[in-house]
């Protein structure tokens, strides 16, 4: 198996509780090659990292991208862009010429049970594996020119044919993409993963990449309410809330803020709590709004409506400062 993480030092830390339980869940596994690309990981946190693969009699591969200028025009490169997103565009220079499939994941995940139903997959004539993500706007998909048909999916995990990558060039087509729609996305990198693939992802069971904050959500009010058309069902869904495989903690309500009440986040304290980044402390300064946060996704239970027209108001919010962001440029 073949995974790839890509982190600063701000995401050490989730790097590193990410990383153990891959390997605790996973450690029945033969071969686990993992590397890591690295935007800034300061020496200390590699340490870390690198004491943890050694406890699993684990090989990991530390790959500094410090360049950013030699893969991205300078143009893309405002107060917006973000080397440790983009970055996962680059898996094809960056990694070995022998690696033929890698699965990409996000650092605030952690993996509860093998992953190897998941890597695996058969692609067939795709290109990559993904996750739906139902709760997108449908401004978000017009703005980005995405298909009604296509799906939206969610790039922080992507299971990926490196041959086919390489040989087709996309990571440099997606870069291209993404430079053509910089004045109207809002998700950069993933937004352009979705234009250029939208028809050769295959579409994967919720459980292998499980927004923590979708337990709130009823498969009715993705469908109903959000309009999204699905490739799985509502036991699917169930299933993916009682035995998420790989959990990802999207969304404002991370586990590692203070006053969180995060309904998985005891998963990522089991964690961390093995891991030599044990002692960093919670986030602070966010007990209030982690409430508030909390009393919206016990509304999405109640009338999922209220929190899709509250989202609707913060994106189109987003897209003002977007507007705003791209007269000042010019």
């Amino acid at each position: 198996m073949n995974i790839v993480y890509i982190a600063n030092e701000k995401f050490a830390l989730h790097l590193g509780v990410s990383l153990y339980s891959l390997y605790e869940r996973n450690r029945h596994e033969k071969d686990i090659r993992v590397f890591i690309i690295s935007t800034g990981i300061g020496e200390d946190s590699l340490g870390k990292l690198k004491s943890i693969a050694k406890k699993f009699d684990r090989v990991l591969s530390v790959i500094e991208l410090d360049n950013a200028s030699k893969y991205f025009d300078v143009g893309l490169q405002d107060a917006s862009f973000d080397i440790s997103k983009m970055g996962r565009l680059l898996v094809g220079e960056l990694l070995p010429d022998d690696v033929k499939r890698v699965l990409y994941l996000d650092c605030d995940m952690v993996i509860l049970h093998s992953i190897r139903e998941l890597y695996y997959t058969k692609l067939g004539k795709n290109v990559a594996a993904a996750i739906e993500e139902p709760t997108v706007l449908e401004r978000v998909r017009y703005e980005i020119r995405l298909d009604c048909e296509a799906s939206y999916i969610n790039a922080g995990l992507l299971l990926i044919d490196l041959k086919k990558w390489r040989e087709e060039n996309l990571g440099e087509k997606i870069i291209s993409y993404s430079k053509s729609i910089w004045d109207k996305s809002l998700f950069g990198e993933q937004d352009a993963i979705n234009g250029v693939l939208r028809w050769r992802i295959k579409k994967l069971p919720p459980k292998f990449n499980f927004f923590s904050n979708y337990k709130y959500f009823s498969y009715r009010a993705f469908v109903k309410v959000y309009g999204a058309v699905l490739s799985y069902n509502k036991k699917d869904l169930k299933e993916a809330k009682k035995r998420p495989v790989v959990l990802h903690f999207a969304g404002d309500e991370r586990p590692w803020c203070i006053g969180s009440f995060n309904p998985y986040r005891r998963a990522y304290f089991y964690f961390k709590e093995k891991t030599p980044f044990r002692d960093v402390p919670l986030e602070k300064g966010k007990r209030l709004y982690m409430l508030i946060y909390h009393m919206m996704d016990l509304i999405t239970v109640i009338c999922p409506r209220i929190r899709k027209l509250i989202s609707e108001y913060y994106i189109n919010k987003a897209y003002k400062r977007l507007l705003e962001r791209n007269k000042e440029r010019k």
